[in-house]
C-alpha cells in the first residue's frame, strides 16, 4: 500500500479492455505523465490498478518498467508484437472455425494457446512472476500499487479477479488463485466466438476474456475493490482510460454520407450472430463508469436544465464520431480524417494488426487529444450527446485529473 502526503487519499487506475485500441490508453498516459516517464513511476501515482484485456497488457508494460514511449513502440506499433499475441489460425488447424468466419463473418480466427508464449516473450522481467510477488521488482515495494486483473471463468460461468493482494477483503474466503502475471494477462485477454479459438489456461483452469463477465471496463470492479478494503468513497480518487467507443454515429438518412453514419440494420440470423458475436467484449462503458460515479457518492445534476456536474471518478475515452457540419443534423469527418479514413476507423474491430489499422487508432488518439474526437462523458444525454456528467473533451478531463491528483501521492 503506498504512503500519501494525504494519508486517506486513495487513487485508482482502471484501464479497459480493447486488444490493440489499448494504444489509446498508452498515448493518454504519455499526456498525463510525459512520454517517456518509467511505468514504475507512473503506477507510483496509484493505490490500485484494475485493468482488463488490452488494458492488462499496458499494464503490464509499466510493470516490466518500460517507458511510456517503450510501450507504446514496443507493444502496440511493433507489427511482429502484435502478431505475437494473435496468431493465426490455419485451415488445417481449425477448419470449421476458419471456414466460418469466411463465409459469415463470424468464428475464432486465433490460436489462444500462442498467445501465451507470445506474452512470455514481452515480459521477460515480469511473466514468469506471481501477483504477489511483482512488488519485490520495484525499488522500494510500498511504490507498487495492488493489482486486479478480470477475467471469465470457463467452467463455473463467472467473474474471475486475480489479486496481487491476496488478503483482500472482496475476495472470498477460498483459496486465493494464484497465478504469474502473463497467466493473469493470458486469461484477461481472451477473447472468444470472434477472436481465440479455445479458453486460455491458467494454473489448471479455463479462463475466456473478462469482457464476458461484463468486465471489459473495469472500474466499477475497482471501486468495489477499495470499498471492501475500507476505504471511505469520499477519499477515493480514479482515473478510468478506455479504448475508444463506436456505436455513437448518426442513424442514416436521406443524403448523409453512409460513410458517415450508421445503417439500420434489420434481424436475421446472419445480422443476429455477428452482433452476439461482438457484443460479448462490448461492455458498454458508461454503464459501468456511471455506476461507479453513484457509487462513490459523486454529484449528479438535479434536473434535466442544470449544468454539467463533475466529481472524483475522471472518465478518459474517445467517441468515435462525426463533426458536425454546417447545417442542423449534417455531419463531416473529424480534422485531418476523410470520409474513407473515418469509415475504416469505425469499421474496425479490436484486433487491429495490420499497419493501416493500428495508424488510424494512433490518428485516432492523437485527434482525441488534440480535441478534433470528443471525449466520452460519465452520462450524456443520448439525444443530443451534450455532457451531463464529466467531461467532453480530453482537455477538460485532463485538467480535471491534474487538479484532482496534482502530484504523487
Amino acid at each position: 500500500m503506498l504512503e500519501s502526503s494525504d494519508p486517506s487519499e486513495y487513487r485508482i487506475l482502471s484501464l479497459d479492455g480493447g486488444g490493440t485500441w489499448a494504444l489509446i490508453q498508452v498515448m493518454a498516459l504519455q499526456s498525463i505523465y510525459g512520454p517517456d516517464a518509467k511505468g514504475h513511476d507512473v503506477l507510483s501515482h496509484f493505490h490500485l490498478v484494475a485493468a482488463n484485456s488490452g488494458g492488462s497488457l499496458t499494464l503490464a508494460g509499466m510493470l516490466e518498467n518500460l517507458s511510456l514511449d517503450q510501450i507504446l513502440n514496443q507493444y502496440f506499433l511493433a507489427k511482429n508484437s502484435r502478431e505475437q499475441i494473435f496468431v493465426k489460425a490455419s485451415f488445417f488447424e481449425d477448419p470449421l472455425n476458419v471456414t466460418l468466419h469466411k463465409l459469415f463473418g463470424f468464428g475464432a480466427r486465433y490460436r489462444a494457446s500462442a498467445k501465451l508464449t507470445g506474452l512470455q516473450h514481452l515480459l521477460p522481467r515480469t511473466g514468469g512472476e506471481k501477483l504477489e510477488d511483482l512488488s519485490n521488482l520495484f525499488e522500494s515495494p510500498s511504490k507498487c500499487p495492488d493489482i486486479v486483473i478480470c477475467a471469465f471463468d470457463y467452467q463455473a460461468q463467472r467473474a474471475r479477479y486475480f489479486r496481487s493482494n491476496l488478503n483482500s477483503k472482496a475476495a472470498s474466503g477460498s483459496r486465493p488463485l494464484r497465478v504469474t502475471l502473463a497467466e493473469a494477462i493470458h486469461a484477461s485477454a481472451n477473447a472468444p466466438v470472434n477472436y481465440f479459438d479455445a479458453p486460455a489456461i491458467a494454473n489448471g483452469r479455463q479462463y475466456w476474456d473478462g469482457g464476458v463477465a461484463g468486465l471489459n471496463n473495469p472500474i466499477l470492479a475497482a471501486v468495489t475493490e477499495s470499498l471492501a478494503n475500507d476505504n471511505k468513497r469520499e477519499d477515493i480518487r480514479a482515473l478510468s482510460i478506455g479504448t475508444a467507443t463506436p456505436g455513437f454515429l448518426p442513424f442514416a438518412s436521406p443524403g448523409q454520407d453512409s460513410r458517415l453514419t450508421q445503417p439500420i440494420t434489420k434481424p436475421s440470423v446472419k445480422n443476429d450472430l455477428r452482433k452476439l458475436a461482438s457484443s460479448v467484449v462490448d461492455d458498454p462503458p458508461d454503464a459501468a463508469t456511471f455506476i461507479a460515479h453513484v457509487a462513490l457518492s459523486q454529484p449528479i445534476p438535479k434536473n434535466r436544465d442544470s449544468p454539467p456536474v463533475t466529481g472524483n471518478l475522471i472518465r478518459m475515452n474517445p467517441l468515435i464520431r462525426p463533426a458536425s457540419g454546417k447545417h442542423p443534423n449534417t455531419w463531416v469527418p473529424p480534422n485531418l480524417f476523410t470520409a474513407d479514413d473515418f469509415k475504416a476507423l469505425a469499421d474496425l474491430e479490436l484486433d487491429a494488426v495490420e499497419e493501416s489499422e493500428v495508424n488510424l487508432i494512433q490518428r485516432l488518439a492523437m485527434g482525441w487529444i488534440a480535441g478534433d474526437f470528443p471525449n466520452q462523458p460519465i452520462r450524456m444525454d443520448p439525444s443530443t450527446l451534450s455532457c451531463e456528467i464529466g467531461h467532453i473533451t480530453f482537455a477538460a478531463a485532463h485538467t480535471a485529473w491534474r487538479k484532482l491528483c496534482p502530484g504523487p501521492p
